[in-house]
C-alpha cells in the first residue's frame, strides 16, 4: 500500500493503464471490424454463387428441355452426358419428377433422380411453375446435399408447348457453398504478442519518464530539509521552462525571503536589545544614584525622577508596538467605534511631536480646514498619524518643514504628511513597510509597519509618494462614517 501511495507508482499507473485500455479497445474494435468484413464477404460470395448457379441452371434446363421435346415425340436419340457437364461446371445435376404419371425418367436424361425431404412451399412452387430459377432453402434440401447451394428450375419441353405451366420435372443443380475463412482468429493470435510488447514498452517508458519527473521533486524535498536545518545555499535548477522550473524558482525566492527574514529577525533582536538596554541602563543609573544619595538636593532628585519616567514611557511604547504588531499579524486586534473629531486629533498629533521638532528647528504645519466628526477608533487613528509624523521628523533635516493636511469627501478621509527630507526611492517604497526594517540601522523599524497594518485593519491603506517639498509624502486613506451628534471622545495615548 505504501508503494502505491508513492508518486512514482501513481505515475506508472497513469502511464500504463491508459495505454493498456487503448490497446484493448483497439484490439476489440479491430477484431470486430474484421468479423463484420468477413461476414460481408461471405454474404457477397454466397450471393454471387447463387446468381451464377441460377444462370447455369437456366441454361442447362433449356438444353434439357430440347431433349425432353424429342423424348415425348420419340424422335430424339441425343443424350446430354451429365458427368461431362458436372465436371465442366463443378456442380452436381439431378432430375426430380413433378408429374404423377410421366414417360420421363431420370435415366432417359442421364440424370440422377432426386426427391425432396418435404414438399416445397407454395411460394417456391409458384416461382418454379413460372419458369424461374429458385434457390432452395436449406431446410428442404436432402441430407445428401447438406452444405451445398441448391438451385432448381422447371424443364419445359418448348417455350410454346402445352406443358408450359406444368413442367414434367425439375433440373436441380447443387454446388458446394463457397467457404470464406475469417482472419479474426489469426488476427487475435497476432495481437497477443503485439499487446505484450506494447505493454512492456509502456511500462518502461512510464518508469523512465516517472523517474525523470520524480528526481527533481526529490531534490526539492532534500532542499526543503536543508533549508529547515538552516542551510540556505541549496542549488536548484531554476532555468527549466516547465512547471518544475516554476516550482524551483518559487522555492528559491522563498529561500531568499526566508534568509532575509532570518537576517531581519537577528537584526531586530539586536536592535530591540539595544533599545531595551538603553532605557534600562538609564533607569538603573538614576535609581542607583538616588539609592546612594548622590542627588542631595530636591531639583536633582526631581530631574532623576523625570528621566526615569521618560525612559519608562519609552520602554512602554516599545513593548506596546511589539504587542500591537503581533496582534495585527495574528488577526486578533480589536477596534473601538467612538465619535472622533478629526480636527482635535490632528492638533493633538502636531502638539505631541512638537517638542522634538522645536529642538531641531523643524516647522510642523497643519492644513485641515473643517473636518467632520466621524465614527472610528480615535486612539488607533492617532497612532497611525503619530507614527507617520514621527517618521517624518526623524528624516527631515534641521530647519526643515513638515505639513499635515486632511480632506474628507464621499465617505472617505485622506490624511497627508509631507516632509522636506531626502525622499524615498521607488525601489524602497515597498520595503520600508516591512516590520523591523530600518534604512539607517537605528530604531526598531516598527512604526511604518504598524501604521500600514492598522490602516488595513480599519479598511484603509497607507501609500508613499513624492512630496512637493522635495521629500516624501505619506497618504492615509480611511473609511469615513459621519457621526450624528457632535459629542466627541478625545483620543488618548
Amino acid at each position: 500500500m505504501l508503494l502505491l501511495r508513492s508518486l512514482r507508482a501513481r505515475l506508472l499507473i497513469i502511464g500504463v493503464v491508459p495505454v493498456l485500455v487503448a490497446l484493448v479497445v483497439t484490439a476489440v474494435m479491430t477484431v470486430r471490424s474484421v468479423n463484420q468484413f468477413s461476414d460481408h464477404q461471405r454474404y457477397e460470395a454466397r450471393t454471387q454463387q447463387e446468381h451464377d448457379l441460377k444462370r447455369l441452371t437456366t441454361g442447362l434446363s433449356r438444353e434439357y428441355a430440347l431433349l425432353i421435346s424429342g423424348l415425348f415425340i420419340g424422335k430424339s436419340n441425343d443424350v446430354l452426358r451429365s458427368a461431362y457437364l458436372e465436371a465442366a461446371n463443378g456442380s452436381s445435376l439431378f432430375f426430380m419428377s413433378t408429374m404423377k404419371s410421366t414417360v420421363l425418367k431420370a435415366q432417359g436424361l442421364d440424370l440422377k433422380e432426386l426427391s425432396w425431404t418435404q414438399p416445397l412451399p407454395p411460394s417456391i412452387s409458384k416461382q418454379l411453375d413460372q419458369g424461374k430459377a429458385v434457390v432452395i432453402p436449406a431446410e428442404y434440401v436432402p441430407a445428401s446435399l447438406d452444405g451445398d447451394v441448391v438451385v432448381a428450375r422447371g424443364l419445359f419441353p418448348t417455350e410454346q408447348s402445352d406443358f408450359l405451366g406444368a413442367s414434367p420435372g425439375l433440373l436441380v443443380v447443387a454446388r458446394p457453398a463457397v467457404h470464406v475463412s475469417s482472419p479474426a482468429g489469426t488476427l487475435r493470435r497476432a495481437l497477443i504478442p503485439a499487446f505484450a510488447v506494447g505493454t512492456a514498452v509502456a511500462i518502461i517508458l512510464a518508469l523512465v519518464l516517472g523517474l525523470r519527473l520524480v528526481r527533481p521533486l526529490r531534490r526539492l524535498a532534500a532542499a526543503a530539509r536543508a533549508v529547515a536545518r538552516g542551510d540556505d545555499d541549496v542549488p536548484l535548477d531554476t532555468t527549466r521552462a516547465d512547471e518544475i522550473g516554476m516550482v524551483n524558482r518559487a522555492f528559491s525566492d522563498m529561500t531568499v525571503r526566508l534568509t532575509e527574514a532570518r537576517d531581519t529577525e537577528r537584526l531586530f533582536l539586536m536592535r530591540v536589545s539595544h533599545e531595551l538596554r538603553t532605557p534600562l541602563t538609564a533607569i538603573r543609573g538614576q535609581v542607583d544614584a538616588l539609592a546612594d544619595g548622590i542627588f542631595d538636593d530636591e531639583d536633582s532628585r526631581q530631574t532623576a525622577y523625570e528621566a526615569i519616567t521618560a525612559e519608562s514611557l519609552r520602554l512602554n511604547r516599545l513593548v506596546g508596538d511589539l504587542l500591537d504588531l503581533a496582534r495585527l499579524q495574528a488577526k486578533r486586534f480589536g477596534l473601538e467605534a467612538d465619535e472622533v473629531d478629526l480636527n482635535v486629533l490632528l492638533e493633538q498629533v502636531v502638539t505631541g511631536q512638537g517638542s522634538e521638532a522645536r529642538e531641531r528647528d523643524i516647522t510642523i504645519g497643519l492644513q485641515s480646514g473643517v473636518l467632520p466628526v466621524v465614527i472610528g477608533d480615535g486612539d488607533r487613528i492617532l497612532q497611525i498619524v503619530s507614527n507617520l509624523v514621527r517618521n517624518a521628523v526623524r528624516w527631515t533635516p534641521d530647519s526643515g518643514t513638515i505639513t499635515v493636511s486632511a480632506l474628507a469627501e464621499a465617505g472617505r478621509v485622506w490624511i497627508t504628511i509631507d516632509d522636506s527630507g531626502p525622499g524615498i526611492p521607488l525601489e524602497k517604497r515597498a520595503t520600508i513597510f516591512r516590520a523591523f526594517y530600518t534604512e539607517d540601522g537605528t530604531g526598531t523599524g516598527l512604526g511604518l509597519a504598524i501604521a500600514r497594518e492598522l490602516s488595513a485593519a480599519m479598511g484603509g491603506s497607507v501609500v508613499v509618494g513624492d512630496s512637493p517639498h522635495g521629500g516624501a509624502r505619506f497618504v492615509v486613506e480611511l473609511p469615513c462614517v459621519r457621526a450624528r451628534s457632535k459629542s466627541v471622545t478625545a483620543p488618548s495615548r
